[in-house]
C-alpha cells in the first residue's frame, strides 16, 4: 500500500465534532469562563457524565454531591477539566479497534501525557497544551489499526522478528505512524507547535517551531518506558540528572518525586474513560 492511498483514507476516521473542537480549543485557552464551559459541556451527554462523576468520585467529593456541571468545574478545577476533556475526545475518537490492546494502548499514551505535563512548569511549557500534545503523540500507530487492521498484523509479525516500528510500518504501509499523526493532527486543525512536536519527538532537534515540547515528550517517553526498572530514588535522581533531554530543559533530578506520584494514573484514567 502507497503513502497516498493510505492517507487518502484519512476521510473515513471519526471526525471531532464542532462542539467537540470548540470545547478543546477553550480549555487549551489560557482562560476560560467556567459557565461557558459548563454550557459547551452540557452540550456533550458522555462529557457531562464523565465530570459529574469525577466531582463526586473520592478525590474530589466534598460533603455534598454534585449534579450541576457548573458546580462540578468549579469543584475539580481547571486543570482536570483540561486533563478530563483533552483525554475523552481524542480517546473517544476511535471507541473500537480489533487488533489492538486499547487499554493498554491508552494507558501507556496518558502515562506519557501526564508525566509530560507534571513536568512542564519546569520546561517552561503550558501543561494543558503538553498533555494534549502528549495524547497525540502516537495516534497514527492507532490510525493504521483503525484503517488497515491487516495490514497492522503484518507489521507487528516483523516487529516481533526483530525490526524496529518505524521501518516495518514503512516497508509494509510506505508511511509511517509519525507521519499519518501529522496528518491527522492537520485534519482535526490542531495548533502548528502540536504538529511539530508530533513530526519530531524521534529527533527533537529537527522541530522547527516546538522543539522544547518535543524535547519535553521524548523525554517522557523515555521515563514511561524505563522508570519501574529503577531501584530507588538516587538512581531515577541519576537518571535525570544524566538525560541529555532534561539536561536541555533544565528539568532537575529532584523532579523524580514527580513522576512516583503519578506512576499508575494513566492506567487509572484509561478504565475510566474506557469503561465510561
Amino acid at each position: 500500500m502507497s503513502q497516498d492511498a493510505l492517507i487518502s483514507r484519512l476521510n473515513e476516521l471519526p471526525r471531532i465534532e464542532s462542539v467537540l473542537q470548540e470545547l478543546l480549543a477553550m480549555v487549551n485557552r489560557d482562560d476560560f469562563s467556567f459557565a461557558e464551559l459548563s454550557q459547551k459541556l452540557a452540550m456533550d451527554q458522555v462529557l457531562s457524565a464523565r465530570l459529574l462523576r469525577m466531582a463526586n468520585s473520592a478525590y474530589f467529593a466534598g460533603n455534598q454531591p454534585i449534579y450541576n456541571l457548573h458546580e462540578a468545574v468549579v469543584r475539580v478545577g481547571t486543570k482536570a477539566v483540561r486533563t478530563l476533556v483533552s483525554s475523552s475526545i481524542i480517546c473517544g475518537a476511535f471507541p473500537k479497534v480489533e487488533t489492538l490492546d486499547l487499554k493498554s494502548y491508552w494507558a501507556e499514551t496518558f502515562d506519557i501525557a501526564m508525566i509530560a505535563s507534571r513536568l512542564a512548569d519546569q520546561a517552561k511549557l503550558d501543561s494543558s497544551e503538553v498533555f494534549t500534545t502528549g495524547v497525540l503523540h502516537n495516534i497514527g500507530e492507532l490510525m493504521i489499526h483503525a484503517l488497515v487492521p491487516e495490514h497492522a498484523l503484518m507489521i507487528r509479525e516483523r516487529i516481533e522478528q526483530g525490526m524496529k516500528p518505524l521501518a516495518a510500518q514503512r516497508q509494509v504501509l510506505g508511511t509511517d505512524a509519525v507521519e499519518l499523526g501529522v496528518k491527522l493532527a492537520e485534519a482535526w486543525q490542531f495548533p502548528l507547535e502540536m504538529k511539530d512536536a508530533i513530526e519530531n519527538i524521534n529527533h527533537p532537534g529537527r522541530a522547527k517551531v516546538a522543539k522544547r515540547l518535543a524535547c519535553l515528550l521524548y523525554l517522557a517517553r523515555d521515563v514511561s518506558r524505563c522508570w519501574d526498572t529503577m531501584q530507588d530514588e538516587e538512581e531515577k535522581q541519576c537518571y535525570l540528572a544524566e538525560h541529555p533531554a532534561a539536561t536541555a530543559l533544565g528539568i532537575s533530578p529532584g523532579r523524580a518525586f514527580v513522576v512516583d506520584q503519578i506512576r499508575g494514573q494513566g492506567s487509572q484514567m484509561a478504565h475510566d474513560i474506557l469503561t465510561m
